[in-house]
């Protein structure tokens, strides 16, 4: 090659290097990692994604735990400063039930929602739900990028995150927007870490863990996508105020709670069995979630006792395929091509999976949203490298849209969910006793004590039930029964002061008639 043509291509070279330069994105931007042209209109393509199946939510009203959090909780219908105060000094339920929970950032936005019409107008709420699905979403797509995830993966994962789903319980129930507030935080700190906004990133992390205390899992993303730039310095800093937050949480945790920690029967049995057969059973739990996930047929908010059976040994075939999950998983980790998406997963399930301790519930729904980011980064890798990604992705687009939009009419109204509840899980004691008291409080006490009945059937220590069943009987007259129903009810919760007053009501003759529950 002659002198001439060799400074020729030198000289192109460099232009075409400068001309990359001037068209590339700012300092605080993140690097794509490779030379894989960025997707046009992103953000757009997500949003659409995301809204377009759940807009039907904005008609939802309050349903479930959302009457107990919020439409029942007078602490959070904010009328002045010092009720803000005292929600930071109080725990998650507004009864004992749970009080170790510490959630005061998810309780102070409710609390503001209320303020602001939310209380009249459910549609407020379930817009800020949106808003916060929406943020997760576009803030998902951010943080693969800042992680040097080629763009059309980092895409394809988010777009799936904004398909799935099983997501519906944590977007769509107003309560399960802890979750969702405590994502968009959490991944809006781990930009800002990686963008080197350490004091920025720990103030975010913290709103994070004290929106839902899950979120101190994603400290340990780092581990996983390593930030190059940093020193030890840096990482250091950051390590040490992450662990100060979670200190701080527990303390708070520690504070606020009055019960014994011991985890209701009803609402995980796995925490009455030993290590072994909890793990079984959790494994079992994971391919459920996954299942779920992939195939999302049939979606409950439900899986109490005695929805999902233990895994009480070998001699179960289901343990066999959650012994097979953990397996594959561990291929998973071993390959280098799907460590980052199969961490990740495990990562962010840690703290709710029921695997290193038993937490208050065996299944949830809305436990899968943020650890479903490490599924949707192993389906995008592989989705990825098919040519015919755009066609799957419009199949999975037009199915999980459609399955979206109708799971959101489950939260419709309480008579929908409750409805939809025991058809989804018709082995739960809870379904049941939910349908006791939709039946009831629609006047119908006569079908409330058969659907009382077959939850006490499932959960024969079900003392709620036995107060409920007690109540309708006595409006029906049938004092006797109702008597007998109130002791049952004591004689698994002597401290149930509603059974102790009615039960010495009618042994002294006096007339009862128990208002019922409002939905």
């Amino acid at each position: 090659m002659s002198r001439k043509n060799r400074l020729r291509r030198e000289q192109k070279k460099l232009a075409e290097e400068a001309s990359r330069a001037a068209t590339s994105v700012p300092a605080d931007e993140p690097a794509p990692a490779s030379d894989e042209p960025p997707v046009r209109h992103a953000a757009w393509w997500l949003a659409a994604a995301f809204l377009v199946p759940n807009l039907g939510a904005l008609a939802c009203g309050f349903a479930f735990d959302d009457r107990v959090l919020i439409v029942e909780n007078e602490p959070l219908h904010l009328r002045s400063f010092h009720q803000l105060v005292a929600i930071w000094r109080s725990g998650y339920w507004p009864d004992a039930r749970g009080q170790e929970l510490y959630r005061p950032v998810s309780k102070t936005l409710w609390a503001l929602t209320w303020a602001v019409g939310g209380g009249s107008h459910p549609a407020i709420y379930h817009a800020v739900g949106l808003a916060l699905g929406l943020a997760v979403v576009l803030l998902a797509y951010r943080f693969l990028l800042a992680v040097r995830t080629p763009p059309l993966t980092a895409f394809l994962a988010a777009l799936l995150f904004a398909l799935l789903p099983i997501h519906t319980e944590a977007t769509t129930s107003v309560v399960g927007s802890a979750e969702t507030l405590a994502a968009s935080l959490a991944l809006g700190a781990l930009i800002l870490y990686y963008r080197g906004r350490l004091a920025w990133a720990i103030l975010l992390f913290a709103l994070a863990v004290f929106s839902k205390e899950s979120a101190a899992t994603f400290a340990a993303l780092p581990l996983v996508f390593p930030r190059r730039d940093a020193s030890r310095r840096s990482q250091l800093l950051a390590a040490t105020g992450a662990a100060a937050v979670i200190a701080i949480a527990l303390a708070g945790h520690f504070a606020v709670s009055r019960g014994t920690g011991a985890v209701p029967a009803i609402d995980n049995p796995a925490s009455l069995v030993d290590p072994g057969r909890r793990i079984l059973t959790a494994l079992w739990v994971q391919c459920l979630y996954i299942s779920k996930s992939m195939v999302p047929v049939t979606l409950s908010a439900d899986y109490s006792y005695k929805q999902i059976p233990l895994v009480m040994g070998l001699d179960d075939w289901r343990a066999w395929v959650a012994l097979a999950f953990a397996g594959v998983y561990l291929l998973l980790v071993i390959d280098r091509r799907f460590r980052a998406p199969a961490l990740t997963y495990g990562i962010l399930f840690a703290a709710t999976d029921n695997i290193l301790y038993p937490i208050g519930t065996i299944m949830g729904e809305r436990l899968a949203y943020a650890p479903s980011l490490g599924l949707v980064l192993l389906l995008a890798v592989l989705l990825s490298r098919w040519r015919s990604w755009r066609i799957a992705v419009i199949a999975v687009a037009l199915v999980y849209g459609a399955r979206t939009a109708v799971r959101n009419l489950d939260w419709l109204d309480a008579e929908h969910f409750y409805l939809k509840l025991a058809e989804t899980s018709p082995e739960s004691a809870k379904s049941y006793y939910s349908l006791g008291v939709l039946r009831a409080a629609h006047g119908d006490d006569v079908g409330a004590i058969e659907a009382y009945d077959r939850a006490i059937a499932i959960f024969p220590a079900y003392s709620e039930a036995y107060h409920n069943r007690g109540n309708a009987l006595a409006r029906l007259g049938r004092r006797e029964e109702a008597m007998e129903s109130y002791r049952q009810c004591l004689r698994f919760d002597p401290g149930h002061h509603g059974a102790a007053y009615n039960l010495m009501q009618l042994q002294a003759g006096r007339p009862v008639n128990p208002p019922r529950k409002p939905l």
